[in-house]
This record gives C-alpha cells, structure tokens and sequence, in this order.
C-alpha cells in the first residue's frame, strides 16, 4: 500500500470529520422530514427566484444600445470615436473575460454534488442581486462591467430549476417544470415596465432598472435561507454513500488510483467530463447542444438589430412587452406536451417556431414603419422562447441519462462543453458585424446552428420520457 504522508493524513483526516458532519446533518434533515404544504412553498421560492433569474439573464440585452452609445459612440472609451458596431464588437471582446470566468462555472455547479443544493442555491442568488447592484452604482464602463461579469456567472448556476426536476415525481416532471419555467418568464416582463417607468425611455437613464430587482434578489436570498430544504434526491443519494465505511471508501479510490481507472460516479468536473466521453448518447447530445448554442450570441442581439433598424426608444420598450407573455405560454404548453408527445418532439416544434419567427422579426424590425411594435415584438417573442424552450429541453434530457450523484457535475461539464460552440458564435458574429449589416450577421450564422441541431438530435439522441431520476444507472 502507498506510503502515506502526514500531509496526506491532515487532509484525509479534514476530509473524515466533514463527512461526518455532513452524515449528522443529512439525517437530521432526513428524520425531520418535510413541513405542511412544503411542496407548494418550494414551487413559490423556485418561482421568485427564476423571476429574478429571467430579469438578470435578460436584462443587459435589453438595454445594450444604451450603455454601447454612452460608453463607446458618446463616451470615446480610450480616446477614440467609434462607430456603434465597433462599440459593440468591442464590448463583446471584453466580455471575453466573462467568458473565461464562466469557466468556472462548472466547478461551482459540481460542488452541489458534494455540499448539496441549497448552499450554492443561496449564494447563486445572491451573487445575481449583487451583480444588478453594482451595475446601479457603476459610474464607469469597467464597474459596468465587474457587475456584468457577476451576473454572468451566476446566471448559469440554474440549481433552483435542478431543485424542482429532482423533487417532482417523474410523470409530470416537465408539466411541473415547465410551469414554474413559463411563470418564471414573466419576470422579464419588467425589463420592459421599467423601461417605462423608472428609465421613463430615456436611453440615459438605464441604469435604474437595476437597483430594485436586486434589492428583491437580497431578499429572495434570505427567503430561501429559512424556507427551503436540501434536495430530498441528494440527501438520499448522499446518506447513501457516507454510509459506506469511511476506509472502504478510501482504499476503494486508492485502487482506482493505483489502477488508473477513473470511477464515472464520482462527483467533480473532470470524472464528469470522462463519463460524458464515455456514454455515446450523453455525448451525442452534448456535441448537438454545442452546435445549437453556438447561436446564443447571435439570438440575444435582438435589441441592438432593432436599435440599428433606427427603430425609437418608446417603439423597442414596446416591442419588448410581448416576449414575457408568448414565452410565458409557449413553456406551460411545451410542458404539457413534452410529458405526452416527448422532450424530442417538443424541441423539435420549438426548433422550427424559432427558425421561422427570427426571419420574421428581422424583417419586421427593417421594416418597422409598415409594422405595428407589438408586432415586432411579438416575433422576437416567438423566436427567442423557442430557442430557449430547446435548449432547456436539451439539458432536461441530459439530466434524464445520468444517476444523482454526478447530476450537477454533468450539467456542469456540459456547459464547459458548450462553450466550443459559444466562441465559434462570438467570433463569427463579432467580425462579421463589422463587414455586414447585424440583423444578416445573426440570420446566416443562427439559422443553420439551430436547423442542424434540431435535425441531429431528432435522427440521434433517443427519448427520455417518463424516466424515474432514482432508478438511473451509470
């Protein structure tokens, strides 16, 4: 046996006394059980902090017309004028920076398989109110982008929808889903009312639909600090394997070691990335998600398509208005459906709204004076929750092909995954917005992501409905 050093001692040791305490604390959250009506109180702390997490995913997006003129046309960042392309694709070049700290994000997520849910479900959420606040406060263009870079980081944790996929029974787990999901959506709906109210559409004045819904954040946070419990999937799951002897599980992963044999159930990001590789149909799905979300960048351009169509301030605040609610439906709808037709199919249908209705709203918006905003609004609805819808549904399935105890880990090492796709979409679209009008940059790029995807999946990932989470075998 390998010779153990002191060092090695101290850590196994750290390592013992936190499980053991870790042991104590899920058996009493075991034995304590669940308090009257505790399913109905999940669902309204999932809903608020989904309608935070809808606001903070969307709102930069929805005013980047705004801080790229103050910035960059108005601001001559360094010393330079620039044109608003250039400002943009500049902008875009910095948020590199978020792109590489969104690197970490799958390590993060992978500490829910170990620490549980609830912990990074109140940090995520507090770190996305904080990012709103320090974006209400940034009188430059680097404090913009610090508060930035918080939100985009903690809006991919997502652990409040992996909370409810693990506590509602498999049968109606999308129905379940896709309603919080849908409902979640409105929070949207106040990016738009604020544009109307506190920024009353005066472009100058954006930074005041950040301050409130992070002082709600703050207070969601506290809300699920004393109201939620710890998955009942993970606890069960976790209890489990702290069960097993302390020293079996040890000289187990020793002679792993020794055999240099990775244990795909392990928790952590790289034995997930392994048992991705590993697993033909998780893989697949993976390399079709990293094409469809190599659209992202192209598909959340839709403020700046419509702010360069010379459309008005008042005109895109009204354009806004429509998406809360048509994706609000479509997802209740997809969650009904995908319960009895399939998560497949629901992608699929969800897939070709979104190719159709892009082409749509960008013709609408270069022709916005023959259209009514609503109307504009209304396509740039149906396209945007349609993407949406497909990828949420993609990364459902996911979940519904891997055991409990490295869930979290694989929703993490997927979005690490993705992220081949993610640069490949950031590079097209931010050179060739400098040599093509943006609305056809987005259209030639995104169209074809989304269409070929759509088509492999269909052809090559097999249906997960209906599957029991407990029951997954690695």
């Amino acid at each position: 046996m390998e010779t153990i050093t002191s060092k090695e001692e101290r850590k196994l040791e750290k390592r013992r006394l936190f499980e053991e305490r870790q042991y104590i604390r899920l058996q009493k959250i075991k034995n304590s059980g669940r308090y009257v009506g505790y399913l109905a109180v999940l669902i309204g702390i999932i809903l608020l902090v989904d309608l935070l997490d809808n606001f903070v995913t969307s709102v930069n997006s929805n005013v980047t017309s705004c801080y790229i003129n103050e910035f960059f046309v108005n601001g001559h960042l360094f010393g330079k004028d620039y044109l608003y392309e250039e400002g943009l694709a500049l902008n875009s070049t910095f948020n590199l920076v978020g792109y590489v700290l969104g690197l970490l994000v799958p390590f993060y997520k992978a500490l829910g398989d170990k620490y549980g849910r609830k912990p990074l479900f109140i940090i995520s959420t507090i770190g996305m109110a904080l990012g709103l606040i320090i974006v209400f406060f940034s009188k430059t263009y680097w404090g913009f982008l610090i508060g930035s870079f918080f939100i985009s980081f903690f809006i991919s944790h997502d652990i409040q929808i992996l909370y409810i996929l693990e506590e509602a029974p498999s049968a109606k787990r999308a129905t379940i889903y896709s309603l919080l999901k849908g409902l979640g959506a409105l929070g949207t709906f106040f990016i738009p009312l604020l544009r109307a109210t506190v920024m009353k559409n005066d472009p100058t004045l954006w930074r005041n639909i950040y301050l409130l819904p992070g002082i709600f954040g703050l207070a969601f946070a506290v809300i699920v600090f004393f109201l939620a419990k710890e998955s009942k999937v993970f606890v069960d799951d976790r209890l489990k394997y702290l069960e097993i002897p302390f020293d079996v599980r040890i000289e187990e992963e020793r002679k792993q070691k020794e055999a240099k044999k990775a244990n795909a159930n392990k928790s952590g990001i790289f034995n997930a990335i392994k048992y991705i590789f590993q697993h033909k149909e998780l893989r697949t799905l993976v390399i079709i998600k990293t094409i469809f979300d190599a659209a992202i960048i192209a598909m959340t351009y839709y403020e700046s398509i419509m702010a360069s169509a010379s459309m008005s301030t008042a005109d895109i605040t009204k354009a806004l208005f429509p998406y809360p609610l048509i994706y609000c439906c479509s997802v209740i709808l997809s969650g009904f459906l995908a319960d009895k037709i399939g998560r497949k199919k629901i992608i699929v249908i969800f897939g070709f709204i979104c190719v159709v209705s892009f082409g749509l709203f960008v013709y609408g918006a270069n022709n916005h004076m023959d259209f009514n905003p609503y109307v504009i609004g209304g396509f740039y609805g149906l396209y945007i929750g349609g993407y949406w819808i497909g990828r949420d549904y993609m990364e459902i399935i996911s979940t519904e092909m891997v055991p409990t105890d490295i869930r979290a880990s694989i929703i993490g090492a997927e979005g690490l995954l993705v992220y081949a796709g993610m640069a490949v979409g950031f590079a097209f679209v931010n050179i060739g917005i400098l040599f093509m009008p943006i609305w056809l940059t987005c259209l030639i790029f995104a169209v074809p992501c989304v269409a070929i995807s759509v088509v492999l999946l269909l052809l090559k990932v097999k249906e997960t409905k209906g599957v029991d989470y407990e029951s997954i075998q690695g």
